[in-house]
């Protein structure tokens, strides 16, 4: 704890507890700034007609003017002029536009037409409570869909029609004919100033509230919900538009000299004087609070902190005014220096604070207020020294304003301190702190895994450090990063030197050293007999020898018959002179043979996994990580398919699929009834398995 002042009352004005802006129109007023709704805070409202929110600029290649539909590629663009009820068309090669249909051969015969959508060779043009959609550019009329009050129109796949109507948010279908086929309910609030539709069958709105543009994206059986430009740029392609205003439009085409810039008025004719450029915003706005009550008589206002971005070319001042009645003058008003954020209350006391922004810009960018704070009452560490030291008002102010300074300092690092812990809290920090905080905790990161995993692992580690060696951190640590869980096996469990079934054996009976009963080992086994191999444990007796080290008895059960003992000779452990056959057992110069049968696969695992769930390379390098030290570990994941007979595992390297048509002499001869099915059953290839039929794994049989 430092020595500074009690922490005093606060007022927050932001979107989430509200700006308490005075309505536009009045005096003093707010004008030309906009994002009272947006938690990203306050900036000057762009320029230009429209709604303000997100720039309508920056929408502009996807959403055009209701006017203009852009071609894409090689297809032609198409412009509506309302006031002269025709219909312009621009193809790649003209050099300006000229009517669909020349005078006085013209079919349309349009009455009010309002807006065109173009699709491929499809045309539509909403004209006075009717749709008229053309096919072929506008070669031929397909049909008349008869839609009161419609505004706006897009051509769907096939010969589908949406038609959004004024002063609702539905959509309503249509076929080419005029069929009606329902109501596409969108649930948007607003106003529909853009449709499109995209991939997929999607739907693309362009809406306002009035005071914000949204972009929203939904369909059929899908529905609508708030989108980013991020996301509709990735999903539809922009047209080449670069900037419209109320005079025209612009577009950016590709010519033998590199690509260029041509303007038109919205009659199709050229322009000389390009729109302003897309993107800028007012040059000049401000925002003045309703007078913000303390509840305190006198109040003894404090501090005044401004969060805000400021741009080069740009500027926020603050001024404020307090009053006891909420009358004041012009005079009265404090303004803070020129690019100050942070500053002391130099006002008299009084219950009611009024507060005023200047937001100004260079028109290519703007400033963003997030927040501001008002503090009161005036509480400093001035209150925590002797009565002394404040007998004389003024050297008291001075005093208190002096100390203020340091208690500014003091309350940054409170607040460091105080947020420290959420350092810590891997669902709280940004993206950008997970590598820092996973450092503090020995973990390493691939450029690989996404943020999402990164969070999963950072929660996961006081388990994982806490069971790390075992298979469950093992299996927990792949299923985090892959999203799979694996099968762990441990190659000790493999061991099979000699191995009795379950029960086999009658109570007394003694196996010789080495024996495994019910796949647990015993001892190591006797060295080869003399014979080189061939001798008892090659005949696959297991009566005692009293020339080998006894071994244990076995559990009470019935006696050991043929088939219910295995035994594997030492020569197939590893490679002996006459003993060994050439290719059966592996070449190794290292180790006490003795020690073969538990040694064999001691301190060996390894890790299954299905195919595609991860990159074995990937796969691998999290394994030797997260493997203890003294242990040797192994990837496997899945295959094309499997053999019967042949080991496997299901799930990891198992497919049921066809067997491929078996050709003898070829690169990979089969082997008769190992790895083809000469034929299929009598009754010839079947879904599933039928009673009483032949059938072949992979052939007949099929997974649902």
């Amino acid at each position: 704890m430092t020595c500074g002042p009690h922490p005093a009352t606060f007022r927050l004005l932001d979107g989430y507890v509200g700006w308490d802006e005075t309505p536009a129109g009045t005096e003093p007023g707010t004008g030309g700034v906009t994002g009272f709704d947006d938690p990203d805070g306050i900036r000057l409202a762009p320029a230009g007609a429209g709604p303000e929110g997100l720039a309508r600029s920056r929408l502009l290649p996807w959403f055009p003017d209701p006017r203009l539909a852009p071609g894409c590629g090689t297809r032609p663009w198409y412009l509506l002029v309302p006031e002269e009820r025709r219909l312009l068309r621009r193809g790649p090669c003209d050099g300006a536009f000229t009517p669909v249909w020349p005078p006085p051969c013209d079919p349309a015969a349009l009455r009010a037409p309002v807006s065109v959508a173009a699709r491929g060779r499809r045309l539509a043009v909403v004209d006075s409570d009717r749709v008229l959609v053309w096919d072929g550019g506008g070669a031929r009329l397909a049909g008349v869909v008869r839609a009161r009050g419609a505004r706006l129109a897009a051509l769907g796949g096939g010969d589908e029609v949406l038609v959004a109507s004024r002063g609702g948010t539905d959509l309503r279908r249509y076929g080419t004919t005029g069929g009606f086929r329902g109501v596409l309910r969108t649930g948007v609030r607003g106003e529909i100033l853009g449709l499109r539709t995209g991939p997929g069958r999607t739907v693309w709105l362009l809406t306002s509230d009035g005071t914000r543009l949204r972009v929203h994206r939904g369909g059929y059986g899908v529905p609508f919900r708030e989108a980013t430009p991020e996301e509709l740029a990735e999903a539809l392609q922009p047209s080449a538009l670069t900037a419209a205003d109320e005079d025209g439009f612009c577009r950016q085409e590709d010519t033998p000299d590199g690509p260029a810039t041509r303007c038109h008025t919205w009659r199709g004719l050229p322009r000389a004087t390009p729109p302003r450029p897309a993107g800028t915003y007012l040059t000049d706005g401000s925002y003045v609070t309703t007078l913000v009550d303390s509840g305190v008589s006198r109040c003894r206002w404090h501090r005044v902190r401004v969060d805000a971005d400021v741009p080069p070319g740009t500027s926020v001042s603050v001024a404020l005014v307090v009053t006891e009645d909420g009358h004041y003058e012009d005079g009265d008003w404090q303004a803070a220096a020129p690019g100050a954020v942070d500053f002391l209350v130099d006002q008299p006391p009084g219950r009611y604070l009024r507060l005023r922004l200047r937001l100004t810009g260079d028109g290519a960018a703007t400033p963003v207020v997030r927040r501001v704070r008002l503090d009161f009452p005036r509480s400093t560490s001035a209150d925590l020294l002797p009565p002394a030291f404040r007998q004389d008002p003024a050297a008291d102010d001075f005093t208190e304003r002096f100390l203020s300074l340091f208690d500014a300092g003091f309350a940054e690092l409170d607040r460091v301190v105080e947020r420290y812990p959420a350092l810590l809290d891997p669902d709280g920090v940004p993206d950008r702190v997970l590598p820092w905080l996973a450092g503090l905790m020995g973990l390493s990161f691939e450029s690989g895994w996404d943020a999402r995993t990164r969070r999963a692992l950072l929660a996961a580690v006081p388990e994982l450090y806490r069971r790390r060696g075992t298979p469950w951190a093992l299996r927990e640590a792949v299923r985090i990063v892959f999203g799979a869980a694996p099968v762990v096996e441990e190659r000790t469990r493999e061991r099979r030197w000699a191995w009795l079934r379950a029960g086999a054996g009658p109570a007394g009976t003694v196996l010789p050293a080495g024996t495994v009963a019910s796949g647990v080992p015993l001892a190591p086994a006797a060295p080869p007999a003399p014979d080189g191999g061939r001798g008892r444990e090659a005949q696959g007796r297991a009566e005692p020898d009293p020339a080998v080290r006894p071994g244990v008895a076995a559990g009470p059960g019935p006696a050991a018959g043929l088939g219910a003992v295995r035994l594997f000779g030492w020569s197939a452990s590893r490679f002996r002179v006459g003993g060994s056959a050439l290719g059966a057992a592996p070449l190794r110069a290292f180790g006490d043979p003795e020690d073969d049968p538990l040694t064999a696969h001691a301190h060996r695992f390894r890790v299954l996994l299905p195919a595609g769930a991860a990159e074995p390379a990937a796969l691998r390098r999290l394994v030797e990580r997260q493997a203890p030290a003294h242990t040797a570990g192994s990837v496997r994941t899945g295959g094309a398919g499997f053999v019967v007979g042949s080991r496997s595992v299901v799930g990891v390297d198992t497919a049921f699929v066809p067997l491929p048509p078996p050709v003898l002499g070829g690169a990979d001869t089969p082997r008769l009834g190992h790895d083809a099915v000469l034929r299929p059953g009598p009754a010839g290839a079947r879904r599933g398995v039928g009673a009483g039929y032949a059938c072949a794994v992979g052939v007949h049989t099929r997974v649902p």
